[in-house]
């Protein structure tokens, strides 16, 4: 039985499932674990649904578009749900605008034809951060650590100035490539 599925499998469900998180996130923190495990649960497939893609040799145009929405999915709805739980404060607002409006603009630079913008290292570094600070100030919710959530909204703050950067290695590399004579 052939498997060749399961990877864009396991990246569609991560899309529909950060809403889910996102729920959770609002109507459990901060007395639950639940938001934690679930958020954790669902970033563990963007390791699966890339692993499952390389051993099954099931690498697709469709999964290398889809993979970094399903992350911006996620890490957006998360920290949207952070932000509202946090009355806006700025504190998680800032960072929470820049890495929603970072991912917004870089996916619609991946809609255009002819257009490529593979993903870099450094912006899986940046969705490693990201992740990890959400899951931190997820963990911190209802252990009430606050050196936990000190240490999650910096990550998620090191993130946001990584979105920044990356954000501009890749316009400047589609600026330059527009600009190249064909």
């Amino acid at each position: 039985m052939s498997l060749l599925w399961l990877p864009n499998t396991l990246t569609i469900a991560r899309c529909c499932l950060a809403g889910v998180v996102a729920w959770m996130i609002l109507s459990l923190l901060p007395g639950s674990f639940w938001p934690f495990i679930a958020f954790v649960l669902v970033a563990l497939t963007d390791f699966l649904d890339g692993w499952a893609a390389r051993s099954l040799n099931a690498v697709s145009k469709f999964g290398a578009f889809l993979d970094p929405v399903a992350d911006k999915l996620l890490v957006g709805f998360s920290l949207i749900a952070l932000t509202v739980l946090a009355n806006g404060a700025w504190l998680i607002l800032i960072p929470t605008v820049v890495i929603v409006l970072r991912d917004t603009i870089a996916t619609i630079v991946r809609l255009f034809p002819n257009v490529e913008m593979p993903v870099s290292q450094l912006a899986k570094w940046k969705t490693a951060l990201e992740m990890a600070g959400i899951g931190a100030l997820l963990l911190a919710a209802p252990l009430g650590i606050h050196l936990i959530t000190q240490l999650g909204t910096g990550l998620v703050w090191i993130a946001a100035g990584l979105s920044v950067y990356t954000l501009g290695l890749y316009l400047g590399a589609v600026i330059a490539d527009v600009k190249r004579p064909r």
